[in-house]
């Protein structure tokens, strides 16, 4: 962030028209000036919220009184490194609502989105804030697309992200992706909608969860329970299961159970940039159970397939076309 945009989050938050994720920066650089020590782990918890502001208003102005021209835009570009800085390093632990991930994820990326796209890449995640203080980590080769957040609390997810979701009763929180229209007003979960896949998945951790398909209503899903939708015949799967941190793709583990080919597929290029292709059908009907890990090399990997399917490989390393053939 240069100097002259955090100058302008300051001034936001002054006169109060800054949003819930801009608020968030100020209040943590404030925090970085060492002037306050919460007692409280999360920031949305601190029980006087007015007080801190004044305390972050006075700091703001007698930061900027104490600072000579050039010295105050080194001393801001400082502080939003600083504040960057923090907020990859703390942000699981201060604000991010579910305990397990302070131990799971590594500090990832962290963007701000009010309109537009947002992208990942091969084995890239980011965590997004949206402006209402909704968290979206994205997955590997995914992207999260916003038009009009203000009114309407819709978002586009072509992909995979976990959600969390900020509670607004008068503003239910949307999302389009893999032909479903998943409804909440506050809650976690996660939802799986790589086009390559037929299936878009479901998984709901805390909260309510209401999944449509364009035609009708197919469930209000509730904690631990999940759908597996496909897109192909409109038949659905229900099942009841945990949706389990510690063998999830947030923590750079993935463990796949009777899978299908295209998503064995889609989280090898995931992890390692290259897409799996056969046109051997007793291979492509077949279902796959194997693990990924960030520590498994992809030769390593390869191997292991090599051994599933009964197949040798042909590595084919275009800059369009990454993908690894399996005859």
């Amino acid at each position: 962030m240069e100097p002259r945009k955090l100058k302008k989050l300051i001034k936001k938050y002054q006169d109060g028209s800054a949003n819930a994720a801009e608020i968030f920066v100020v209040e943590y650089w404030y925090e970085s000036l060492g002037q306050h020590k919460s007692s409280d782990s999360e920031i949305d918890l601190i029980p006087d919220r007015k007080y801190f502001r004044n305390r972050i208003l006075l700091a703001a102005s007698e930061f900027e009184e104490k600072r000579g021209s050039s010295r105050r835009r080194y001393a801001y570009a400082a502080v939003a490194g600083l504040i960057f800085f923090m907020l990859s390093s703390i942000f699981y632990s201060q604000y991010f609502s579910i305990s397990e991930l302070d131990r799971l994820i590594k500090p990832i990326e962290l963007v701000y989105l009010e309109k537009g796209t947002i992208s990942t890449g091969t084995a890239e995640r980011k965590t997004v804030i949206l402006n209402d203080g909704t968290k979206v980590i994205l997955n590997a080769n995914s992207s999260l697309t916003i038009s009009d957040y203000d009114h309407l609390r819709d978002v586009k997810l072509q992909g995979e992200a976990f959600f969390d979701v900020k509670k607004d009763p008068s503003r239910p929180f949307t999302v389009h992706g893999g032909d479903l229209h998943i409804k909440v007003l506050g809650t976690s979960f996660n939802v799986k909608a790589y086009p390559g896949i037929y299936n878009t998945a479901v998984s709901v951790r805390t909260g309510k969860v209401r999944v449509d398909n364009n035609k009708q209503n197919l469930r209000t899903l509730l904690p631990n329970e999940n759908i597996l939708y496909d897109r192909k015949s409109t038949d659905f799967k229900l099942t009841n299961a945990a949706y389990s941190l510690e063998t999830s793709w947030l923590s750079d583990h993935v463990k796949l159970e009777k899978a299908s080919f295209e998503e064995l597929s889609q989280n090898f290029k995931n992890f390692y940039g290259f897409a799996l292709y056969t046109s051997d059908q007793n291979v492509l009907m077949d279902g796959y159970t194997f693990s990924f890990r960030k520590s498994k090399s992809m030769q390593d990997a390869l191997e292991e397939i090599s051994i599933l399917t009964g197949k040798k490989t042909i590595i084919k390393n275009k800059q369009e076309d990454k993908k690894i053939i399996l005859y």
